[in-house]
């Protein structure tokens, strides 16, 4: 079926007349008219776990109904050794009516004979999102926001986390993201961040050393007795849609987890961290500082950010080892020499780097 799927990747308006059938089959979709219209289908840039496109929904009548986007599970070349996009849509669709600012859904379909892979269509929030590249803290219109609307963007995010983390997650149905019997949520993390650093290795055919040692330090130091909560797992700026401000989307959920609410905290605050300090580059003048960021989660949240600490490491180690695929995608494609060594010279490692000689490890 991947074949079927790259065939077709290479010809946009035989995947419309596909995606046409399909909402022609359904009669309706969660709210697609019958009758609707898929055209100017584009393949995104952006994003590198699932191949994802762009475009636009018509009525029967012609009347534009909206921009939407089509996200499909990618093949061998994926991020992650488990992609599946029927856990991205479940939790979007969850989230519906949660108070929190996910896109709405337009349909879900695992059978693999539509496109080639499963995938879901959703709508396409309207707004700006914080560039990554070029990087905000050096260009774009974040950068160029005077500082009480630049802070007012970060923090507008920051909250969106703290009422992620304030939601009732059982009555919401997220029980399913509970961890086997005997098995911790962070033990859960562990063990698959564990299982994907050896599937990144045996696909890259390198050692990553330095991930392997923060490994053994993450399970000799798991605190006791924490909270638990819904994790986002990617809160970052670039997954934020802004308009004017206000928080108006909260993009990327292919991670989800039940985790210390203090988690997603520390992702935002090393993400942001490792597009300045990791590549070497002096931070956006005007965002607010770690300590300010901390003190307004903890307001917004009412949580404790004791657990940090922990969870900053942690949260490096993911990245890092995300980074050692999304390096050799970058270099197998040609987009980086391989002298640049991205998988193991990255944002996420630098700052693994830097940790590793404060604790040390």
């Amino acid at each position: 079926m991947q074949d079927i799927l790259q065939n077709t990747l290479q010809d946009m308006p035989s995947i419309a007349l596909r995606l046409n059938q399909w909402l022609a089959d359904r009669q309706r979709t969660d709210k697609a008219a019958k009758g609707s219209e898929v055209r100017a289908l584009a393949r995104s840039s952006g994003g590198y776990s699932n191949i994802t496109l762009m475009g636009q929904l018509f009525a029967a009548d012609q009347q534009k109904i909206g921009d939407i986007v089509v996200r499909i599970q990618p093949d061998g070349a994926a991020v992650f050794p488990d992609c599946d996009v029927r856990t991205q849509y479940r939790t979007m669709q969850l989230l519906q009516g949660s108070g929190l600012p996910v896109p709405p859904l337009l349909g879900l379909e695992m059978d693999s004979s539509v496109l080639g892979a499963p995938f879901f269509i959703m709508g396409r929030l309207a707004g700006q999102v914080p560039d990554e590249n070029p990087l905000y803290h050096l260009q774009g219109w974040l950068h160029d926001l005077p500082v009480a609307q630049l802070r007012q963007h970060w923090f507008a995010g920051l909250d969106g986390i703290a009422q992620l983390a304030r939601l009732d997650w059982r009555a919401l149905g997220f029980a399913f993201l509970q961890p086997p019997e005997g098995l911790t949520p962070l033990a859960k993390q562990l063990a698959y961040y564990d299982h994907m650093l050896r599937w990144s290795e045996g696909l890259s055919g390198h050692d990553y050393p330095l991930l392997w040692r923060a490994a053994d330090w993450l399970k000799a130091h798991q605190p006791l007795d924490q909270a638990l909560t819904l994790s986002w797992g990617d809160a970052k700026l670039g997954n934020c849609v802004f308009d004017q401000g206000r928080l108006v989307g909260m993009l990327d959920w292919e991670r989800p987890a039940l985790s210390n609410p203090v988690d997603d905290l520390s992702w935002w605050l090393m993400l942001d961290e490792s597009l300045s300090t990791g590549y070497g580059v002096p931070r956006l003048a005007g965002l607010p500082s770690r300590e300010e960021s901390i003190a307004h989660w903890e307001r917004a949240s009412g949580f404790s950010a004791k657990d940090l600490p922990y969870y900053d490491v942690l949260s490096a180690w993911r990245f890092a080892i995300v980074m050692t695929r999304i390096g050799r995608i970058f270099t197998d494609r040609g987009w980086v020499t391989a002298e640049a060594e991205m998988d193991r010279r990255n944002g996420g490692s630098r700052l693994l780097e830097l940790l590793a000689q404060r604790l040390p490890f």
